[in-house]
């Protein structure tokens, strides 16, 4: 299992945070999946939604002091806030996505992960993704 977060924080705030991460991670690769053309079956579709909202929600009031931000933490957590959105849009497939929408999503997730997720690497698992 993939461990995410400090090493040095109390039980409580620790899960809180390796929680988020974990969800936020996944939020990056359903988007980015969806994004590929790869199918949104109904299961995946409520999975991906219910899992935005739960981001949503823990990003306003959850400390990152933890993530060590080279920027404002208030900017990565709109930029968070603002990838629930598009998200939405894209897995609920109510919001056209032109060429310069997607770019800017791309662009998000390029922030996000550069801030939350330095050292890692978002790999597609395609076999997985093909069945909804």
């Amino acid at each position: 299992m993939k461990r995410f977060g400090p090493e040095k924080l109390n039980a409580k705030q620790s899960k809180e945070t390796d929680l988020f991460l974990i969800r936020l991670h996944l939020l990056i690769v359903m988007v980015k999946a969806s994004l590929r053309g790869y199918p949104v079956g109904k299961y995946r579709k409520q999975a991906a939604l219910d899992n935005t909202t739960y981001v949503h929600k823990l990003i306003s009031d959850l400390d990152i002091s933890f993530l060590n931000l080279n920027s404002s933490t208030h900017l990565f957590k709109e930029r968070v806030k603002l990838l629930c959105v598009m998200a939405t849009a894209i897995v609920s497939e109510d919001y056209p996505l032109g060429i310069h929408r997607r770019e800017a999503v791309m662009d998000n997730i390029d922030r996000i992960i550069e801030y939350a997720f330095p050292k890692a690497k978002f790999d597609l698992f395609h076999d997985v993704l093909k069945v909804a």
